[in-house]
């Protein structure tokens, strides 16, 4: 069947889920997070029930998928708490470096599935992440790069 008349929204409600593959490392934030949303998910869900309506339909469909996928990721869900010394980097760290021009970096140490690193949130299991773990202020890492490593002098290590 051509796609060329199907919504992009469309493609929330088609195809299987997303196969999650092992444990999910992730704050206690994060669970906290994705059982808001799935609360958020079922209400929807719930409150669109009975409608005959097709755009209603759609957006019930797409509030179950969602809250499936919320289920699953709950399921999967392994609850990491900060442990080790609070000056060495660790999961839930917050950690400063400076590179050899003087640029400030902040990265906190997080699980892939909460990593976002144009916001700095790095996954523990990066490169960058893997390098970070168990540094102290002054320890001085390489940050592999696609354009080469550069080197980080870690500031400060603390606890999120």
């Amino acid at each position: 069947m051509s796609r060329a008349f199907v919504k992009e929204s469309d493609a929330e409600t088609e195809g299987p889920l997303p196969q999650i593959n092992g444990p999910l490392h992730v704050s206690a934030a994060t669970v906290a997070a994705w059982q808001e949303e799935l609360a958020a998910a079922d209400a929807e869900a719930a409150g669109l029930r009975g409608s005959d309506a097709p755009e209603d339909r759609q957006a019930m469909s797409s509030a179950k998928r969602r809250a499936d996928l919320l289920r699953a990721r709950l399921a999967a869900a392994v609850v990491v708490r900060p442990a080790g010394p609070a000056e060495e980097a660790g999961f839930g760290s917050v950690v400063v470096a400076e590179d050899e021009n003087g640029r400030r970096w902040t990265f906190t140490l997080v699980g892939g599935e909460e990593a976002d690193p144009a916001a700095g949130r790095i996954s523990w299991q990066s490169p960058l992440g893997e390098a970070l773990i168990g540094g102290r202020a002054g320890d001085v890492v390489d940050w592999p790069r696609r354009d080469g490593p550069l080197s980080l002098t870690i500031r400060s290590v603390s606890l999120n």
